[in-house]
């Protein structure tokens, strides 16, 4: 099949698609792992962008893990559309892992508490995450080295004491309100030797702060107030002092008071914050894609620079989207711009070098332009990558059958 007519199918599909009546509303897959940790089948819900890795090279996606799942996973997931597709890059596409609960109390609580009868399993949670389902997902899907927890409340509670005990476990942690006054503060108790003595290796940690204390009180006053949002206030409050106390730990963090929200309606706003911290890198002007009259060098130049920006920041080699690219050169291609189309085939190459897919979109390019020999020679490197069947059809029609 030709690709420029795949190009203009694809089209087409899109166009379709978007007018047809749509059923059920899917947000991704259920999943699930037996856990031998905790003696008991955990339910997972998991979002994974598609690829077809019949053309394209297999991804690599960061991933996001949801405590609370079932409460929160499909507001990512929504987040995720709009954030990270059509043209959006507010947030990279990232694979989102949403943890059901069985026993929330047991699981987020890193200490027991004699009043809450099974609390205090969080470490052992936590051992569940590191050692079978981190690795479960790794295997599974098409995972980036980069990882973020993200909990609310009690789930706050627990990404603050996974921040402190396993720094390293995830390169970003998202706590949202938690609850850290949970059997009388515990947690601050070693806080400040846990700052200090840990590396935290240029980790983020975003600690969100929702108006849960009496309208009346301030940020002083509410350290005198018993009442239980004063409680809970001040255990956050007394956390951001300590974190203020630690300069030279290597962690990124930043908190966030949110006035106008109270405990239950800070998650959805608290999460996209932290997200736009996080990935602030990764906003490109992707309107300079289709542009006709933008200059080709400097195009590539930018492209470049921002993907050897977001490596750098990340800790891991990004790359873009080989499927994007590819539609962009072929649409470049299409409309005649060839400089424009070459450079998108070309990064493909550069940033896909044992995708057989970029040698076989150069092809298509040196075949529109005229140039039979160097069309063969790469379909030759592709061939030599993944011997498909439509290669070898082109070369044969190329060299007449033979």
């Amino acid at each position: 099949m030709s690709k420029m007519f795949l190009f203009v199918c694809l089209l087409f599909h899109f166009a379709v698609y978007a007018q047809t009546p749509k059923g059920l509303v899917s947000f991704g897959q259920p999943d699930s792992i037996n856990s031998g940790i905790l003696k008991e089948k955990r339910i997972l819900w998991v979002y994974s962008p598609g690829v077809d890795t019949n053309y394209f090279e297999k991804p690599a996606y960061p991933v996001l893990y949801v405590l609370d799942g079932d409460n929160f996973f499909a507001s990512f997931q929504t987040m995720m559309q709009l954030l990270s597709t059509d043209g959006n890059t507010a947030f990279p596409q990232m694979i989102i892992v949403g943890i059901l609960n069985t026993d929330r109390t047991r699981d987020l609580t890193p200490t027991a508490n004699s009043a809450m009868p099974n609390s205090g399993g969080g470490e052992q949670f936590t051992a569940f995450m590191e050692k079978e389902l981190i690795p479960y997902i790794d295997s599974k899907y098409p995972t980036a080295p980069y990882r973020i927890l993200f909990g609310h409340s009690l789930g706050g509670l627990l990404v603050t004491n996974t921040l402190l005990h396993h720094p390293r476990l995830f390169n970003a942690y998202i706590a949202s309100d938690p609850s850290l006054f949970w059997n009388d503060s515990r947690i601050l108790s070693n806080a400040d030797a846990l700052l200090q003595h840990n590396q935290f290796n240029n980790g983020y940690y975003y600690l969100a702060i929702a108006h849960t204390m009496k309208a009346d009180l301030d940020t002083i006053q509410v350290r005198k107030d018993n009442a239980m949002g004063s409680l809970h206030t001040t255990a956050i409050l007394q956390f951001a002092n300590k974190l203020k106390g630690h300069g030279n730990n290597q962690l990124k963090w930043r908190y966030k008071y949110y006035e106008d929200d109270h405990h239950k309606s800070v998650p959805f706003i608290a999460a996209y914050d932290a997200l736009r911290l996080i990935f602030r890198q990764n906003v490109f002007p992707t309107y300079l894609f289709t542009d006709k009259s933008g200059n080709t060098d400097s195009l590539k130049t930018l492209i470049t620079g921002h993907y050897n920006a977001l490596t750098k920041e990340m800790g891991y080699p990004v790359r873009p989207y080989e499927w994007e690219f590819n539609n962009l050169g072929y649409h470049h291609l299409f409309e005649k711009n060839y400089a424009k189309a070459q450079m998108f085939f070309q990064l493909n190459i550069d940033y896909f070098p044992r995708s057989y897919n970029t040698y076989d979109s150069m092809a298509d390019y040196y075949m529109a332009t005229g140039d039979t020999t160097k069309a063969v020679s790469y379909w030759k490197q592709a061939m030599n990558i993944k011997p498909v069947p439509w290669v070898k059809e082109k070369l044969e029609k190329v060299n007449g059958g033979k």
